[in-house]
């Protein structure tokens, strides 16, 4: 695959599962023995991906994630590809309507910041890594206090 088709794809993957919800994707977009590698939510094969998706947009509908693509004259991308391996950036936003996976629905919003790695072959992800920072937004939708922030020396 060439790096804009590696682009394309990555960005696809963001849209129609993060986005769009269509869990049909999963089979096409992810290989049957894919590996995942998630901090929070461990993730059982592409069945679980599809599980976790569909829970986490029941709970927020209204989910949200941006890829940051940004390229500028030096033809810098921030989706990054090198081979088989794709790593972008984005921001992931929704609201805490309903339960996620033994955390209650609060009604706020969040705005989270994350990175995804992921490795390709012949045009499907066979290994996924996700990094996001889940404490922050823990803390926007109320269910961690905030941490105290140093008074003046």
């Amino acid at each position: 695959m060439t790096p804009d088709e590696c682009r394309d794809l990555i960005r696809r993957t963001m849209d129609e599962l993060g986005n769009k919800g269509n869990l049909d994707v999963c089979d096409q977009l992810y290989a049957e023995h894919c590996s995942f590698h998630r901090p929070s939510f461990p993730i059982n094969g592409v069945g679980g991906l599809r599980d976790l998706v569909s829970d986490l947009r029941t709970a927020q509908p209204d989910l949200h994630i941006d890829v940051h693509d940004i390229h500028d004259v030096h033809d810098v991308h921030d989706i990054l590809v090198e081979g088989d391996m794709t790593a972008i950036r984005y921001t992931m936003a929704g609201t805490a309507r309903g339960e996620f996976r033994g955390l209650p629905g609060t009604c706020k919003s969040y705005v989270m910041p994350g990175i995804t790695i992921a490795k390709w072959d012949e045009g499907r992800v066979v290994e996924d890594w996700n990094s996001y920072d889940m404490l922050e937004a823990l803390q926007q939708i109320g269910l961690v206090p905030e941490l105290a922030q140093p008074g003046p020396q």
